[in-house]
């Protein structure tokens, strides 16, 4: 039998019984499974690739260091973002030695492996971007050699978690495939 509730702001509401719910496995939806839509997913909004930056080019490697960064990202953005590099295998997040309060950030192999996309993404920014700015001498050493300038960004580069590849496409279920371009 229904049960009425008094509300301050209302008439007597009848109380329904509802089940106990139980909350579905988490599981990862992509929109595609194009390697393009992918890579989207992992890196493609407009503060992630700017902390993997960060992370290779700049040397920072903890919360606060990413807040220093030219562009100001909220404090609630930069972490959900971390979160979600850390999800999706780009970086991971130990305990800092000296002060066990923080953490330290560092790239996985999978993060590593976005320097040559930040090296054609900087030289794309310079290209078409008027305001871009970057001292002559490293977009002239970046220019000269891309592969070179992105390995050299990685050398010191110690991977903290091995990822598993991406299944070969003979191993696919064809109705997972994507387009045969990729």
């Amino acid at each position: 039998m229904k049960k009425p509730v008094k509300s301050p702001n209302s008439r007597s509401k009848p109380v329904k019984a509802t089940p106990a719910k139980t909350k579905p496995a988490a599981t990862k939806t992509h929109r595609s499974l194009c390697p393009i839509n992918l890579a989207l997913e992992a890196i493609g909004d407009n503060w992630s690739m700017l902390i993997v930056r960060d992370l290779m080019l700049r040397g920072h490697n903890s919360y606060q260091g990413f807040l220093r960064s030219e562009e100001k990202i909220a404090t609630n953005i930069l972490a959900d973002r971390l979160v979600k590099l850390e999800q999706n295998g780009l970086i991971t997040k130990s305990a800092d030695p000296s002060d066990k309060r923080k953490f330290i950030y560092a790239l996985t192999e999978r993060g590593a492996d976005l320097a040559p996309l930040l090296v054609e993404m900087a030289l794309y920014g310079l290209k078409y971007e008027p305001l871009a700015n970057m001292a002559k001498e490293v977009v002239l050493d970046m220019q000269k050699n891309k592969q070179t300038f992105a390995q050299r960004l990685t050398r010191n580069f110690t991977p903290k978690t091995k990822i598993k590849p991406a299944p070969k496409k003979a191993d696919l279920d064809p109705v997972e495939e994507t387009l045969s371009l990729f």
